[in-house]
């Protein structure tokens, strides 16, 4: 019996030996990569700046908006998960997705992109990719607060990256964007890979000072704020945009993929405040006024009474007329539409807000910024569903005795001159925002200072998005005890 066993043993021995290196045989050659797609040193810098930029549009258009979106009432969540997230019930996995692209596709790409652009002498490329890191890191800073950066993307050097403060994180991002101008400035290397602004070095320098400025808005460094607006964009066909077209399952926009594909439609709709704001037929909540006319910003946004679900009052607005006229125009979250990152609207806004808190308050600078934009949108240039649904608009230019406690169009709360006109910027940033999370932030900044409507019987708000479940699970500096109420550090002050 002993020899037996011994025979089978060998036997099966010997078939193991033969199968490995059959194996062997069968695999030689397959453990390199023949096109060494994975190796930074044969990909071209071209591709890894057009990823960051992809990754950059995912981050700003993907479920973070939806959830900021959800909680500053642009959009109201209505079936499934969404029901909870608009009572402001959110696990930590569901920071998951966002978390890894802006430390995997971005960060760590952003790393590499360096290292070649140095050895190669690329310095525009270079310059391109510390904006696109700024402005995800500054997201970072504004969401979560305290996060990784200088040991980020050290692996395995770094294999629990300490959480810089928050302060520190806008610290550095305003040095990547004095970085990314001082590289321009350069004239050397090229850009190709960047499909935002095709690496034009004016555009992107005026992209720069608007990032500046809102990141100083957000540490209430109103005059750098002001300094940096000033510089920023100056017209909205140089705002920085991310494109989107026809082609589905690659370059729809995220909200058209979300809201009108697959089985989450209804998920999100607009049964919220926002659009009551810029509805006429909403006489309690309107804002307009005889110098005010929101109808055509009001279809932009929204769709009165739904379109895929009729029992809506609103939905956000993605219809999409060009697949049958290309001369017409998608909603705002139509599938080609659009999505804006940085731009003039908000720089005017930011140089609005800041003259009216800075250390002595000026109106009349103040006022003029805000006019400046009303011009813009008097042109309907904007609100593109004016072209195909004929909607009107009016936006005359206010004067300050449109916000006097007594008689003014533009104070229907009685206040001081300068709170309503301060009221009116920032209702005027939150309607031009709708979409962004840029809103949700200033929400939170400004401690809800227009005191939107909070979920039913909440008395409190999110203030911060909480920390992936990924990053508990492995990096033990992960701050312990933070919840979706606590403030992030520079947002506790009061406003």
């Amino acid at each position: 019996m002993k020899s037996k066993i011994y025979k089978i043993a060998t036997s099966a021995l010997v078939f193991v030996i033969i199968s490995l290196n059959s194996c062997k045989n069968l695999t030689d050659g397959y453990s390199t990569d023949p096109v060494k797609i994975t190796d930074p040193s044969v990909i071209s810098i071209s591709k890894y700046l057009s990823g960051i930029e992809m990754s950059l549009i995912a981050v700003y258009e993907g479920d973070l908006g939806f959830y900021a979106g959800i909680w500053s009432n642009y959009f109201s969540g209505d079936d499934r998960q969404f029901v909870g997230f608009a009572n402001y019930i959110l696990s930590a996995d569901y920071m998951d997705s966002a978390w890894r692209t802006i430390y995997n596709n971005i960060l760590k790409n952003h790393l590499i992109l360096e290292e070649k652009a140095k050895t190669e002498s690329n310095f525009r490329a270079l310059a391109i990719s510390q904006v696109t890191l700024a402005l995800a890191m500054g997201l970072a800073a504004d969401l979560w607060g305290d996060v990784p950066y200088t040991e980020a993307g050290k692996y395995p050097a770094a294999l629990n990256p300490k959480f810089d403060s928050q302060s520190s994180i806008y610290a550095a991002v305003q040095t990547l964007l004095d970085e990314a101008i001082a590289n321009l400035n350069r004239n050397i290397g090229t850009a190709a890979g960047d499909f935002f602004l095709n690496g034009n070095k004016a555009h992107w320098i005026n992209v720069i000072h608007s990032a500046k400025a809102r990141y100083y808005l957000h540490t209430k460094d109103y005059q750098n704020a002001i300094a940096h607006g000033l510089s920023g964009i100056a017209k909205a066909d140089e705002n920085l945009m991310a494109p989107h077209g026809n082609i589905v399952d690659k370059n729809y926009n995220t909200y058209y993929s979300f809201l009108a594909q697959g089985q989450r439609v209804g998920y999100m709709l607009a049964n919220c405040y926002a659009p009551a704001l810029l509805d006429p037929a909403k006489t309690a909540t309107y804002r307009g006024n005889r110098k005010t006319d929101e109808s055509a910003r009001l279809w932009w946004y929204y769709a009165p009474g739904g379109l895929s679900n009729r029992s809506a009052a609103y939905e956000p607005n993605y219809s999409c007329p060009e697949y049958k006229d290309s001369n017409q125009y998608s909603g705002f979250f139509g599938s080609r539409a659009s999505f804006p990152l940085v731009t003039f609207e908000e720089t005017k806004l930011i140089l609005a807000e800041a003259y009216m808190k800075q250390s002595a308050p000026d109106p009349d600078k103040a006022l003029s910024q805000l006019n400046l934009l009303r011009q813009y949108y008097n042109t309907g240039a904007p609100f593109k569903s004016n072209a195909f649904l004929k909607k009107s608009l009016k936006y005359d230019d206010y004067t300050l005795a449109d916000f006097a406690p007594v008689g003014g169009i533009a104070n229907t709360k009685g206040e001081a001159q300068n709170t309503a006109l301060l009221r009116e910027i920032l209702e005027e940033r939150y309607v031009s925002l709708i979409g962004q999370i840029e809103g949700w932030t200033d929400m939170r900044r400004t401690k809800n200072f227009l005191g939107l409507p909070l979920a039913p019987g909440k008395t409190d708000f999110p203030k911060r998005m909480i920390y992936p479940q990924i990053e508990v699970n492995t990096n033990t500096n992960t701050p312990q005890g933070v919840g979706l109420f606590t403030d992030v550090p520079s947002f506790v002050a009061p406003y």
